[in-house]
């Protein structure tokens, strides 16, 4: 997809409605900075705004992703061109590449997890007896909406909430009951995070930023500039050790937080919308990163997102509605085009189920 062209029409539908990027923004919900981002084709909108926008604009999917109006005589055409593009320049062609789980040990481990929040006399019932389990280099991914149950099934993973009923492993060890004043050593030995924002420290330079769980552990120095050097140099960013996180861009920042989370080598990385304040070349490069975490350094990746394209790298994903666990998707040797089809049914069927209720 030509993502200038796709920029320009955005900005030329907008104007042509009288908005500005602000009033268009506050409809969509987001922020104007990512409108102008759209507009000077240095990122694509999110998957899950491409139905607003078109809804908008009063114009159709295609139409969007081609960066022109169509002619109704050019429609099939030009729809056929469009399905073409996407799945060329998004998701390639690449053959299912999951390893062999078989046989691992289990890493995360759900029983019947429920979380309900108490307000005013008012229960809601945010995680509703969720179970589901992570092999050991496994990659999974946890899909839903705003207000599904995902932010919250991540915090109580991350020891960061306690569910009120059922039990969390993590290692075979019950979360659950653990004392708030071992809380914080469980999440340095066993957890890694990578963040949306990033979560660098500003003072510390890149390098510094991954030694820093190291450094508190007190490895030897020599261990620690030689475990940090042959991380950056997998993940790229050996030439910005030196310089501090505002002095480099946002995809290097966030491949800094994945070898922050990779260098102590925990049991269960967690990654919350890892994508969302990237643009689209970044994102999938942090993608392919954590796929590279997965198979080369065989670590355990959750990851939620909303996004179907980012739930395309997963091996598996679950599918959270209401705080329940409606469906789940393996991706086997499936090719990403067809996983992302499969991801694609699977949201639009939920949110059918959703248009159903009376």
């Amino acid at each position: 997809m030509d993502q200038i062209k796709i920029g320009r029409f955005i900005a030329s539908r907008r104007k042509g409605h009288g908005w500005t990027q602000s009033q268009l923004a506050e409809k969509l919900g987001i922020t104007d900075k990512a409108v102008s981002k759209w507009e000077t084709g240095r990122s694509l909108p999110d998957l899950s705004l491409f139905t607003p926008l078109c809804e908008l604009f009063e114009i159709t999917l295609n139409e969007l992703l081609l960066g022109e109006l169509i002619p109704d005589d050019c429609i099939k055409e030009k729809s056929e061109q469009v399905l073409f593009e996407v799945i060329s320049s998004l998701l390639g062609n690449e053959k299912g590449h999951v390893p062999e789980l078989e046989g691992q040990d289990t890493v995360l481990l759900l029983e019947n997890v429920t979380k309900v929040y108490d307000s005013g006399g008012i229960s809601t019932v945010a995680v509703n007896n969720i179970s589901l389990e992570a092999a050991k280099g496994s990659f999974i991914g946890i899909m839903g909406a705003s207000g599904s149950g995902k932010s919250t099934l991540l915090n109580m993973i991350a020891t960061i909430d306690r569910p009120d009923r059922g039990t969390i492993k993590i290692d075979g060890q019950d979360i659950s009951d653990l004392p708030e004043s071992s809380l914080a050593d469980f999440r340095r030995q066993h957890l890694g995070f990578i963040f949306q924002e990033y979560n660098l420290l500003d003072t510390l330079t890149i390098e510094e930023n991954i030694a820093l769980a190291l450094t508190i552990k007190e490895e030897a120095k020599e261990k620690i500039k030689d475990t940090v050097h042959s991380l950056a140099a997998d993940l790229a960013i050996t030439e910005v050790l030196h310089k501090f996180p505002y002095e480099v861009s946002g995809g290097q920042r966030q491949r800094c937080a994945c070898a922050r989370a990779i260098v102590t080598n925990p049991s269960l990385i967690l990654a919350d919308e890892p994508t969302g304040a990237l643009d689209s070349y970044s994102a999938r490069q942090l993608l392919e990163t954590l796929v590279m975490l997965r198979r080369d350094y065989h670590a355990t990746i959750l990851m939620v997102t909303h996004d179907a394209f980012s739930a395309s790298y997963c091996d598996r994903i679950f599918f959270l509605k209401d705080g329940e666990l409606k469906d789940s998707l393996d991706r086997g040797e499936k090719d990403k085009q067809n996983f992302f089809a499969d991801i694609l049914d699977v949201m639009a069927k939920l949110t059918e189920e959703a248009g159903h209720v009376s």
